[in-house]
């Protein structure tokens, strides 16, 4: 079998071929991975032998790779399962899908992470992912920020140990806080931004309480997920108090 990374990178055709129990050599110009009934044995790259080369393999953008099914390694550089290695060179990369804060996530394969070494952030993720549960309430129970989120269930889609559900946006269920310093309203930068993206311009939100309806003007800020940010001025005309659930939406 042989190809190149035009569809598929280094850290997909390895998850297949891992999948599937092969044995082989998994090369590339200047490297090498070898396979054991589908986990790496010996990986070395340009000099690099061990983890530090199949990571430099892992995160190959573009080239080619041929892989020679039954040809064993000579050595061993490598123990444990390909999926930590994976873990890790997505860590590296950084790669972040375009998520919403509306979209589901549900752990795929439960039995996957007992052999992975997991950061704090991600085992609480995986915690409350046992059913699907959209991207805003997993930062709210959780108590991780939208972002890291985005970025842990991103890493963890990429590996497949997460399905993503991609959903419409809606109203949100938020708890009001305190703004400090400022006069006004302030929603959570990247939910203004899914609203905006799928519902066109808006400067003003309905805040819907069990007695009535507001609109106020709003503001993004980053890093406050699941809070609706008001001013002491703001909380006092309106009768709001700190703690109080309200469904928010934009006023279109």
């Amino acid at each position: 079998m042989d190809g190149n990374f035009d569809l598929l990178g280094p850290i997909e055709i390895l998850q297949l071929l891992s999948q599937a129990g092969q044995t082989g050599a998994f090369k590339v110009p200047g490297g090498e991975v070898y396979l054991e009934r589908g986990q790496p044995v010996h990986a070395q790259y340009k000099g690099k032998a061990g983890s530090d080369g199949l990571l430099q393999i892992l995160v190959l953008k573009e080239g080619k790779f041929r892989f020679l099914s039954g040809e064993r390694a000579k050595q061993s550089s490598l123990e444990g399962s390909l999926d930590n290695y994976l873990l890790q060179a997505i860590r590296f990369m950084d790669a972040r899908l375009d998520l919403s804060p509306f979209d589901q996530v549900q752990l795929t394969d439960a039995n996957r992470t007992t052999h992975l070494t997991l950061s704090p952030d991600e085992f609480e993720l995986l915690r409350h992912m046992g059913k699907p549960i959209s991207l805003f309430d997993l930062s709210a129970i959780s108590g991780i920020s939208s972002d890291l989120v985005n970025l842990n269930v991103s890493r963890m889609a990429r590996l497949g140990l997460a399905q993503i559900t991609f959903r419409t946006p809606r109203t949100v269920r938020l708890m009001v806080g305190r703004l400090e310093g400022s006069v006004g309203a302030r929603l959570d930068t990247q939910l203004l931004r899914v609203w905006r993206n799928h519902y066109g311009p808006f400067s003003q939100i309905e805040v819907r309480t069990e007695e009535r309806i507001l609109q106020l003007p709003v503001e993004a800020k980053s890093h406050i997920g699941p809070q609706l940010l008001l001013s002491s001025d703001v909380l006092f005309f309106h009768n709001l108090r700190v703690g109080q659930e309200v469904l928010v939406w934009p006023a279109l």
